[in-house]
C-alpha cells in the first residue's frame, strides 16, 4: 500500500509507459484522427447559368471552378474538435476534363503539441441543367401581368418604364435567391403589354410597383391549368389598369386648368396653373376631366413684361407678344426664361 500523499502515475495500457490517466500523449497522438476526408466528392454545375447543386438545392454562384471545389471540400472535411489554430492547405491536380485530385494538408495545435495530417480526395465535376434554366427552356410560367390604360393606349415611354421595372425586380428577386424570379417573355399586345413571369410572387410585386408608379387598379384572376406531382397547377393573371390620366397631362376640370403631377392610390395629384395650389382629385373627377395638353410638349419662352395678374411672353410659335395668366407664387421679371404650353384653352405657363 502506498503511503498517504504519494504521487501515483498510471500505466499506459497501449505501450506500458508512464501516463497521467489512460493513454499517454504519444499514443493519443498516434491513434487520434485529426482529419476525416471523403474518398470522393461530386460538384454539380449548371452549364447554362453556372448555379451549383448544394445539398440537394440549386443556388446561384459567381465562383470559378477552383473556388467551387475548395468550398465543397471545406464542407466535407471533418477536423478534430480539440484542434486549435487549424490551417488547411488544398492542392488541386486536374486529371481530365471533369476529374481532379485534391491533396489536403492540415496543421494545428493539439493539447500543446503541433500536429499534422494529410489526405487525398478525388473530385468529379458534373454538368446538369438547373431547375430554373429547365423551366425557362420549357416555357414555364405561373403568372401574367397585363398593363393597360383606361380609355386610351399607354404611351410608349410608360410601357418602356414598365418593362424596366419588371426586369429590375426579376433580377433583384433572383439575386435574393428566388429561383423562379425570371421574365419568360414580354409581349406587345393591342392596348399595352403582357409580362409573362416565372412566379406569381414576382408577378404581384411587378404589378404593385407599376401601379404605385403610374397609379391605377390591380385586378387578379386565377385559372387551374393542370396537375403536377399530384398537385393542382394554377396560373394567375394580374391586370394593371392604369388611370386614364398620366403624369404630365394638362387638364381642365371644374373651371380650372391643372397639371397632373402624380398618383396616390385612386387619387390623382394635380397643381393648378393659375393659383399654384397642389391637391387631389377623385377617380370620378379624373375620368371626367378634359385633356387639353401635355407638359412634355412645353417650349421655352421669354418674359416681356409682368403685372399683378398677367404676364406678357414671346410666343415661341408666332414670335409675337401674347398674354398669359400669371401663376400665383411664381417669381417673374422681364427677360426671365419660362416654359409655356399651347392648349385648346389658351397659353399657359408651367411650374
Amino acid at each position: 500500500m502506498c503511503p498517504d500523499g504519494a504521487n501515483v502515475r498510471s500505466i499506459c495500457p497501449r505501450c506500458g509507459g508512464a501516463s497521467d490517466d489512460g493513454l499517454c500523449l504519444s499514443c493519443i497522438l498516434e491513434t487520434t484522427e485529426f482529419m476525416i476526408c471523403p474518398d470522393q466528392i461530386e460538384i454539380v454545375i449548371c452549364p447554362v447559368c453556372g448555379s451549383i447543386l448544394d445539398r440537394g438545392r440549386w443556388r446561384q454562384s459567381d465562383s470559378d471552378l477552383d473556388e467551387l471545389i475548395r468550398n465543397a471540400l471545406f464542407k466535407e472535411i471533418s477536423v478534430h474538435r480539440e484542434l486549435e489554430d487549424v490551417e488547411l492547405e488544398i492542392l488541386l491536380h486536374q486529371r481530365g476534363a471533369t476529374r481532379f485530385v485534391a491533396d489536403i494538408r492540415l496543421s494545428g495545435m493539439f493539447r500543446g503539441t503541433i500536429v499534422h495530417a494529410d489526405c487525398q480526395v478525388r473530385v468529379r465535376v458534373s454538368r446538369r441543367t438547373c431547375d430554373r434554366c429547365s423551366r425557362i427552356a420549357g416555357r414555364y410560367f405561373e403568372g401574367i401581368v397585363q398593363v393597360r390604360r383606361r380609355d386610351r393606349p399607354p404611351d410608349e415611354s410608360d410601357l418602356s418604364e414598365a418593362r424596366e421595372i419588371a426586369q429590375s425586380l426579376a433580377a433583384a428577386g433572383y439575386k435574393k435567391g428566388d429561383r423562379l424570379a425570371f421574365i419568360q417573355d414580354i409581349k406587345d399586345v393591342r392596348g399595352g403589354i403582357d409580362i409573362i413571369v416565372g412566379s406569381t410572387q414576382l408577378g404581384r410585386h411587378i404589378a404593385k410597383t407599376i401601379a404605385q408608379r403610374f397609379g391605377g387598379r390591380i385586378q387578379e384572376s386565377v385559372k387551374l391549368v393542370g396537375c403536377r406531382d399530384g398537385k393542382d397547377v394554377f396560373r394567375t393573371t394580374m391586370l394593371v389598369r392604369l388611370p386614364r390620366l398620366r403624369k404630365g397631362d394638362v387638364i381642365y376640370s371644374k373651371g380650372t386648368v391643372m397639371e397632373v403631377v402624380g398618383f396616390e392610390g385612386r387619387r390623382t395629384a394635380v397643381i393648378s396653373l393659375d393659383k399654384g395650389e397642389r391637391f387631389f382629385i377623385s377617380e370620378e373627377e379624373a375620368d371626367a376631366a378634359e385633356i387639353i395638353g401635355d407638359s412634355s410638349r412645353a417650349r421655352k419662352s421669354v418674359v416681356v413684361s409682368v403685372d399683378e395678374s398677367v404676364v406678357e411672353v414671346l410666343d415661341p410659335e408666332s414670335y409675337r407678344t401674347v398674354l398669359a395668366i400669371r401663376p400665383a407664387g411664381m417669381n417673374l421679371e422681364s427677360g426671365a426664361e419660362v416654359k409655356v404650353l399651347h392648349t385648346d384653352r389658351g397659353l399657359f405657363l408651367l411650374y
